[in-house]
This record gives C-alpha cells, structure tokens and sequence, in this order.
C-alpha cells in the first residue's frame, strides 16, 4: 500500500485571480472513484491551493497521480509525502473545502504517521503548507524569507480595509503586471522600512493574493537594483479609483 500527498495551486482566470475552478467535478469524480479503486484519504482547498493525501493500492495511487499531473487544473505541484505505508491514516476519502484541517481529528493521525517527514521540512516548505497543516511555524515568516525573491499580486486587497491605502495602492500597482523584486521595493525607500515592507508583504501573501518565486537564473549573478521609472502622466483609471474611495 502507498499513500501521496500533495500540494498545488489552482489555475489563475483571466482576471490573474486563483479560484478553484472545476472543484465540485473533482470531487463527485473522485468520491465515485476513489471508493471503487479503495482509495482513502482528504482533499482540502484554502486560498488559492489544494492539498490532497491519497492511501491506497500503489498501482492506483500512482495512477491517479498521473492524472493529476497531468490536470490543468492544477499547478506548482509539490508531492511532499510518497511513502509505502502498512497501514491507513484515513477510513475513507473525504472533503475538507476551506478549514484549517488539522485543527481537529481529521488529519491528526496523517501528521502522527509521517512526523519524521514533516519535520524535515525546510521553512519554506512548512510555510507552503502552513494553511493546511501547522508545522510550528505559528504563522511567522522568516526576517529574510523574501530577500532576492520577485513578488506578484494575483489579485488587490480591499483598499477600504487598510490603513494606508495611498501607499498600498502604489505598491499593488508595482506588483500587478510581472514580477517584482522584493530588494527593489525595500531599496526605494518608497514603501517604508525593510520590516515595514515585509510586514505589508506577508500580509498580501496571507490573504492568498501573492506568489513568491525565486529570481530566473540570469537574474542571479547581480543583486537586485532599484529600478528607474519614467515619470507618467498621472492615470485616469487610477484617479477614478482614487475618487471612488474618497482618496482625491
């Protein structure tokens, strides 16, 4: 017997905004089956990610695994348990969508039977799973996670509920098109201090609206400057939002 888990993120729309498209197809796919091939085990969606464990025959497991690699519903797949086991964590596979599964008996016994793998985990591994599964991070982001990373929004954060919504706008519009170097924004000195930068970051990253991704390999050699922008005329659709929000 084999169990697999997963992590992966959902396909971005054509407004850059990760919702899980097709998940109700997935799930009556899966429960019909999964139960017909005696696979057991959870799935669960949160902000922009699922997470998947499977237990089962190892033939069925690795089948099913291929079908999900190969599924464009699903991206940046990170198989962070493959395992021979002896025996199940789960009695049956079922759906968890948008709890904290670990928080209750759910997925106690999966953490218990793979402790030894989980604990290995790197800080940003657990962090890619820290929505699914507490691994002790208790929500803390490293003080240099994002040094020499590039930063892209997927979607805005409502500016109504910020207290600086002058400056996170300006900041969401330099992360909206590609991504970003995380250096650049702190070098600027245009969005606050190196901790008053992270702060605002992992807050866009908790809402599930950031990536996170290592600079390309040409991008390596030098360190990140601060780039120069040409001076724009100001832009109407930007004023129109300013003026609906009481901003200007």
């Amino acid at each position: 017997m084999k169990c697999i888990a997963y992590v992966s993120r959902t396909t971005a729309n054509e407004r850059g905004i990760n919702l899980p498209a097709g998940l109700s197809n997935i799930v009556q796919i899966s429960r019909k089956r999964n139960t017909a091939a005696q696979i057991t085990g959870v799935l669960s969606y949160r902000r922009g990610q699922y997470v998947q464990v499977l237990e089962g025959p190892a033939i069925e497991i690795d089948d099913l695994m291929k079908k999900v690699l190969a599924d464009p519903r699903h991206n940046d797949i990170w198989v962070f348990v493959d395992e021979k086991v002896t025996k199940r964590s789960f009695d049956k596979w079922r759906v968890s969508i948008f709890d904290f599964i670990d928080q209750g008996p759910i997925f106690k016994t999966f953490i218990e039977d793979h402790q030894q793998t989980l604990d290995a985990f790197t800080f940003e591994q657990k962090a890619r799973l820290q929505d699914f599964i507490n691994l002790g991070n208790n929500n803390a982001i490293a003080t240099h996670y994002y040094d020499g990373k590039y930063l892209k929004l997927l979607a805005w954060p409502d500016l109504n509920r910020t207290s600086q919504p002058q400056l996170i706008m300006n900041l969401c519009v330099k992360l909206t098109k590609n991504p970003y170097p995380f250096d650049s924004l702190v070098a600027s000195d245009e969005f606050g201090t190196y901790d008053q930068v992270t702060d605002i970051i992992k807050d866009f990253e908790s809402l599930g609206i950031l990536t996170v991704t290592e600079p390309a390999p040409s991008a390596v050699s030098e360190p990140a400057k601060p780039q120069d922008i040409p001076a724009k005329k100001p832009s109407r659709f930007y004023g129109a939002i300013k003026r609906f929000l009481g901003m200007g």
